[in-house]
């Protein structure tokens, strides 16, 4: 289930970040998204490494069983998408979010040797998928920080008001 939880909602900030609107959270999202690439690559790797040592315990039930758990995960990402967005609004579609989620979950569950289990869904935000899947070089504590404030601009703040 690796790399299905949260997508919808990594999607709607990079929807806004697209749209330039939270610039800030949306760079932050990007970075987290390039560590749960690496997350979703390594665990696969172990997960294939695992069923080659062990054959045995890549059963028919063991498979039924995972896609059982990557139906229920699907579901509760679809019902946290519908939570975050009950209504179409700045560009944002319920419909392409969950839609998103079942193309992701195919190439998740493909990745691993499962079949898929929305076979043919196409992905509706082909934006979204090269925004997630880029390697962005830089180092988040290596970047140059590029918009400053003056200490002038900044307002005296009393420890009162906190």
């Amino acid at each position: 289930m690796e790399g299905t939880q949260f997508y919808g909602l990594f999607g709607m900030v990079l929807s806004l970040y697209r749209q330039n609107k939270f610039p800030g959270i949306g760079q932050m999202f990007r970075y987290t998204l390039r560590d749960e690439s690496n997350h979703i690559a390594l665990f696969k790797h172990l997960f294939l490494d695992l069923v080659d040592e062990n054959p045995e315990i890549w059963t028919e039930a063991f498979q039924a069983e995972l896609l059982e758990l990557m139906k229920e995960a699907i579901q509760l990402e679809k019902e946290f998408i519908l939570d975050c967005l009950p209504v179409n609004a700045v560009g944002l579609s319920a419909q392409e979010f969950t839609q998103y989620i079942d193309y992701i979950a195919d190439r998740r569950l493909e990745g691993v040797g499962l079949p898929h289990l929305h076979p043919g869904v196409q992905n509706p935000l082909p934006w979204l998928a090269e925004m997630m899947d880029i390697k962005k070089e830089q180092n988040f504590f290596e970047g140059r920080v590029t918009e400053y404030q003056k200490s002038s601009a900044l307002g005296v703040v009393d420890d009162d008001e906190l």
